[in-house]
């Protein structure tokens, strides 16, 4: 019996090892990796989804341009590449500015009108002059502009255009639809310069996101005022979309700039991103914000260093960095009867265009059946799409190794016969 167990696992084992090192069709040889896609069995053609692999990233480019999904047959089955990365809808609401008005020793206060009939809203972005600040700013709301209710106690307001960063001048507070504002910027000793104000109504989706792993550890930061982390990824993978950062002190009250910078080399960065950190108190709760997104698109290189701006204030204690990223949905039509591999790691392949992106709606996307990717394989009729001479750049510096030598022998014999010539004619 044992025996025979044996022989049992010794054929699986080389069933599956054959089948891992089975090549693709012709139609793909230059592609270099494959993973199965597991799905549950269709009656019918039906949507199917999957999610990229992180480990995908490190055999493609960034944006994925040869990523391609085929049946057992072969045939190449169109897909869309979707990502959940989050939104905001902005509503802006027409106001009118009533009062402008300071208060020596309490506060600068705009009073805004809204119209009779008011839609819901939740934001307003205070313009100004004012180019390095930092304030904190509270908002009431009525109906009649005589009995008011606090929406927002205390939120910041700040700006600092001397070391580039934008800061916030928005707002948020508690979503009502009252038809005025009162907005008391809390600087006791001068009023603030408001040139106007804005209400909108925000709504917001947040991003899907997947932890990714990288170490980050102090560094030297650019300038004395800043804390600094560094990172070095090694090599191709799949692309951030934001920093959380973790604060060991919870009962820590502060209000941050973080710059994001990026360097193929060490030594030369490039901005990457840029955004704000914060954490504080309001009445019994606390109001946090410590995710800094990072842009889609670029190369964002090798090594990362992450800054936090401290200006005067002591530096943050306990700080752990963690990236994140937005995965990658593939969703494609399965076909009764029909099973699918993801194919991946082609150096000359350019993005697909199919149909099925233009007919593929939002709201179907939740329908799709779920299915799962398999590990990577090798593909054993790999043929590297690259020119010959690409692939053997060695040639290239032989061929002109030669060719200096030839030059350099020409010239040579060319000298000898001058100087030969010059001889006999004396």
């Amino acid at each position: 019996m044992a025996r025979r167990k044996w022989i049992v696992a010794t054929t699986l084992l080389a069933v599956a090892v054959t089948l891992a090192a089975a090549p693709l069709p012709p139609a793909w040889k230059n592609w270099r990796c494959s993973r199965a896609i597991k799905l549950p069995p269709a009656d019918a053609t039906r949507l199917a989804a999957i999610v990229v692999p992180e480990e995908v990233f490190q055999q493609s480019r960034t944006e994925l341009p040869d990523l391609r999904v085929i049946d057992d047959l072969g045939g190449e089955a169109p897909f869309v590449m979707r990502t959940r990365e989050g939104s905001t809808n902005t509503v802006s609401i027409s106001t009118r500015l009533v009062e402008n008005s300071f208060a020596p020793g309490d506060y600068t206060q705009i009073v805004l009108d809204l119209g009779a009939r008011t839609p819901f809203h939740n934001t307003v972005e205070i313009q100004t002059t004012e180019t390095d600040f930092i304030e904190w700013v509270s908002v009431e709301a009525s109906d009649d502009a005589r009995l008011w209710r606090i929406v927002q106690p205390r939120a910041p307001f700040f700006r600092f255009e001397k070391q580039f960063l934008t800061g916030t001048q928005t707002v948020s507070y508690s979503e009502n639809n009252a038809r005025y504002l009162r907005i008391r910027i809390l600087d006791q000793e001068k009023r603030f310069p408001v040139t106007g104000a804005s209400v909108l109504y925000k709504t917001v989706t947040a991003a899907e996101k997947t932890p990714l792993e990288a170490t980050f550890t102090p560094s030297a930061p650019s300038s004395t005022d800043r804390s600094a982390w560094t990172a070095d990824f090694g090599g191709p993978g799949m692309p951030p979309s934001g920093v959380r950062f973790d604060v060991a002190a919870p009962a820590a009250e502060f209000i941050r700039s973080v710059e994001i910078t990026a360097s193929s080399d060490g030594k030369d960065w490039q901005p990457i991103a840029q955004g704000e950190i914060y954490r504080y108190r309001q009445a019994q709760a606390a109001q946090e914000q410590l995710d800094v997104s990072i842009p889609s698109g670029g190369e964002q290189g090798r090594y990362w260093r992450v800054e936090i701006v401290n200006r005067n204030d002591a530096p943050l204690e306990g700080v752990a960095l963690h990236l994140f990223a937005t995965p990658r949905h593939i969703f494609f039509e399965q076909q009764p009867g029909r099973n699918y591999r993801l194919l991946y790691g082609q150096s000359r392949a350019e993005a697909p265009q199919y149909d099925l992106s233009r007919r593929l709606e939002a709201k179907q996307e939740d329908t799709a059946v779920a299915g799962e990717v398999g590990p990577e394989e090798e593909n054993s009729g790999y043929s590297d799409p690259r020119p010959w001479t690409e692939k053997n750049g060695y040639f290239l510096w032989i061929v002109m190794g030669i060719a200096v030598i030839i030059l350099g022998y020409s010239a040579i014999r060319s000298l000898r016969r001058s100087s030969a010539d010059s001889t006999h004619n004396s």
